[in-house]
């Protein structure tokens, strides 16, 4: 697909991921419609693009999601590529989650998401055909520990998005979804913990296998992962090969846990030798 021209919505705009996917499609000649619920940094971040329309949008409420396309149709005159980036992290331990946590992360990882979609598709299919792209996560297949709300969003916005490239199996919208495994960004999760890094599961000394499958990629690589994927649509692509071998892992219960439980334990050891606050 040739993107000159092409509509791009990008949803949590402002975060690492979302910056470096609005100028790699920028810089493929792109309109772009950037959403996010930070407006400053929306407008600082399309100063430097060609063309680029800015709503703040809380992907977390429904309402505000459907308006995020029927604007972006408005402006535009049409949608060609919705990728849904936003996504709520809270960190805490599995016996600790709230209620609260878990709906706010069901509202921003799928249900909102949902309803952009839904919107979304009715002017696709006006319109004779669109993209959507979903970033998922394949940590849901592993069990994070410590990210349950994250984890268990994502584990349901990747079944919704696989029902729906079964229902739209021949239509001329095509449904993605990518796996970008661990990015390493300056952004920090919400966390009931106390403040805590990116880096909060991982660990100097751990073992090969462990070290092996967290080893970060850059929000740039994630980018140009997206173009690829807007210009040669496929239901199901990953930020690398290891992402991929690990998902395959995942399924083998030995491997899941010795990988997942190493994690926990990393986590469980900083809780324990750093005072309140400071991980």
């Amino acid at each position: 697909m040739n993107l000159e021209g092409k509509v791009v919505i990008i949803t949590g705009a402002t975060g690492a991921i979302g910056q470096a996917a609005a100028r790699a499609f920028d810089r493929e000649g792109a309109r772009l419609v950037l959403a996010s619920r930070r407006i400053e940094v929306l407008h600082e971040l399309a100063g430097g693009l060609k063309e680029a329309f800015v709503l703040p949008v809380d992907m977390g409420d429904e309402g505000q999601a459907r308006d995020l396309v029927r604007k972006a149709v408005e402006k535009f005159g049409r949608v060609d590529i919705l990728i849904h980036n936003a996504a709520a992290i809270i960190i805490d331990r599995s016996e600790s989650v709230t209620r609260d946590d878990l709906m706010q992360a069901f509202r921003v990882n799928l249900t909102g998401p949902v309803a952009a979609t839904q919107e979304a598709l009715l002017q696709m299919k006006k319109q004779g055909g669109g993209q959507i792209i979903n970033i998922g996560s394949p940590g849901f297949m592993m069990g994070i520990p410590f990210y349950a709300p994250y984890a268990c969003s994502k584990a349901a916005f990747s079944a919704w998005t696989r029902t729906l490239q079964a229902e739209l199996g021949d239509a001329r919208i095509t449904v993605s979804e990518y796996f970008p495994g661990y990015i390493k960004t300056d952004s920090r999760a919400e966390s009931r913990l106390g403040t805590v890094e990116q880096d909060f599961l991982m660990a100097k000394k751990q073992n090969f296998l462990s070290k092996w499958f967290t080893a970060p990629k850059t929000p740039e690589k994630v980018a140009k992962d997206l173009v690829r994927l807007a210009g040669k649509p496929r239901p199901l692509a990953y930020s690398g090969s290891l992402v991929k071998l690990g998902a395959f892992l995942s399924n083998i219960p030995f491997f899941r846990l010795k990988i997942a439980r190493q994690m926990a334990r990393n986590a469980e050891l900083k809780l324990q030798n750093q005072p309140p606050g400071s991980l």
